[in-house]
């Protein structure tokens, strides 16, 4: 004799404790695919901002080197007469604005590069557009104050050139010696730095 029918067990009891399980390993899911996106999305921004940056850090490049280009050029041409000197430095005079703000948007732009390099996550594997070495920031950042430096004496020479043109012609050879070749010594020097400086970068971005 039984006390009463026999109850067959389910699975239900079993499908009701799962229950909470199962609604905890989806939301795990759904935060870990929250987060793969939420970093996938990071590295398509920042690439993004990567190539804007590179392009108008290399256009910029471009244009400082062929206004440097120019005002070398005439600074290095064969000037022969005090007149000459006047000439030519009227020519870099009309540069010298132009190459100041290009070499200032430089000097900001390879400083927010250098920045952003320095700030990378812990997830990013490659440095800035795989362009720069790090060991090359310090020497481009050399290279840059450098190039101010030459840029700053160029036009301390142009003002010389300028106060000569006013004076008497028989004064000017002797005001030349005095104020404009001591500058020229000096900018002698800074490029000699400039160019061993570049020897020693790394290859890379920046040659």
């Amino acid at each position: 004799m039984t006390d009463g029918p026999l109850r067959i067990p389910t699975k239900m009891g079993d499908h009701k404790s799962h229950k909470p399980m199962l609604r905890y390993v989806v939301a795990i899911g759904a935060a870990l695919l929250l987060g793969l996106v939420v970093v996938a999305i990071a590295f398509a921004v920042e690439e993004h901002n990567d190539r804007i940056l590179g392009e108008e850090l290399d256009r910029t490049e471009v244009e400082l080197k062929v206004l440097g280009e120019q005002i070398t050029d005439i600074k290095d041409a064969d000037l022969q007469s005090m007149n000459d000197y006047i000439s030519a430095y009227a020519q870099v005079e009309h540069l010298q604005s132009d190459y100041d703000q290009k070499l200032r948007k430089y000097r900001e732009l390879y400083s927010l590069a250098r920045k952003r390099d320095a700030d990378r996550g812990f997830f990013i594997v490659e440095r800035f557009r795989s362009k720069h070495h790090p060991e090359a920031w310090e020497q481009m950042t050399e290279i840059i104050d450098v190039v101010g430096e030459i840029n700053e004496l160029t036009k301390r020479e142009t003002a010389v050139i300028h106060a000569m043109a006013l004076l008497p012609e028989q004064e000017r050879v002797k005001f030349w010696h005095e104020q404009f070749a001591p500058l020229a010594a000096q900018e002698h020097v800074l490029r000699e730095k400039l160019t061993a400086i570049g020897r020693s970068v790394p290859r890379g971005r920046v040659q």
